[in-house]
């Protein structure tokens, strides 16, 4: 696109630049902003300082990267400002910054968070249906260097078809030493749940305990905080078919490993804090 020396093209050149400004202003870093362009830094340089214009096709490029049309981004200031804010298009600064927290405790994360990979059945006292286990399955995935699970519950009897079931979407990270879940609801997308697990440094982890940090499913919505302990399922059987062992049951069901009810059990904390199950009792 070629402009003269007249006054248009004076003012669209001097709308240009701090247009192009604000819109960069909503990315990580005018570096990536030239990359994702795949364009010269200098030559961005020259467009934010308006002693350039770009020809027709990068202007296009341009503006299809950052969701505008050429005729817009030589509006006016004031004019841009109020498409850029109608569309959303500021938000992407949020959501950088989010990222970039986000990435910075990614970064922290110990690889051996991998060891997770695999089905889990997830035991702890239900936080609606008082004096009951949930027995749910969650299914852990590797994704590069993260690890994401779903987390599968059929809240009824094991032993008949039911028809509340919730799923969870969530991410696994090891700081510190500990296993740290994070999961919402997937249906909803009004709940959100946390835990925090102690590793087992077996060669292959097959045990996890903790504390799981919620809100009952009834009405009242009432914040609790559970001792959960999670064991690998039996490699070799298919979804479904762990999925038909998941369920709640009675404290006192033999269908409940003898084990488990000392490892959830929730009447001994304290006495200033709700601590994980330590080990030492059954």
């Amino acid at each position: 696109m070629h402009f003269g020396a007249d006054s248009e093209t004076v003012n669209t050149m001097e709308f240009f630049a701090p247009n192009l400004r604000l819109l960069c202003s909503y990315k990580p870093s005018i570096s990536r902003v030239a990359s994702d362009l795949d364009i010269n830094r200098s030559q961005l340089n020259r467009y934010l300082a308006g002693s350039s214009f770009p020809r027709r096709p990068l202007l296009r490029r341009i503006c299809d990267y950052f969701g505008v049309e050429p005729h817009e981004i030589v509006l006016p200031q004031t004019d841009f400002s109020e498409i850029v804010r109608l569309r959303g298009l500021d938000s992407d600064r949020l959501a950088h910054r989010v990222q970039r927290h986000l990435d910075q405790i990614r970064a922290r994360g110990d690889r051996r968070v991998l060891e997770l990979t695999g089905s889990f059945f997830e035991y702890y006292y239900s936080m609606s249906q008082r004096g009951r286990i949930v027995r749910s399955l969650v299914v852990f995935a590797p994704e590069g260097e993260h690890v994401f699970y779903r987390r599968l519950e059929r809240m009824g009897p094991f032993n008949r078809p039911g028809r509340r079931h919730h799923r969870y979407q969530g991410s696994a990270l090891l700081l510190g030493d500990r296993i740290f879940l994070n999961d919402y609801e997937y249906d909803s997308g009004i709940e959100l749940t946390q835990s925090v697990l102690y590793p087992d440094y077996t060669h292959t982890w097959t045990c996890l305990h903790g504390v799981k940090i919620g809100v009952s499913a009834n009405r009242n919505h009432t914040p609790c905080s559970v001792r959960t302990y999670f064991e690998r399922a039996a490699p070799g059987l298919p979804l479904i078919g762990h999925l038909r062992r998941c369920g709640v049951f009675a404290a006192d069901s033999p269908d409940i490993p003898p084990h488990i009810p000392g490892r959830i059990d929730n009447t001994a904390s304290g006495p200033h804090v709700f601590d994980a199950w330590s080990g030492s009792r059954d």
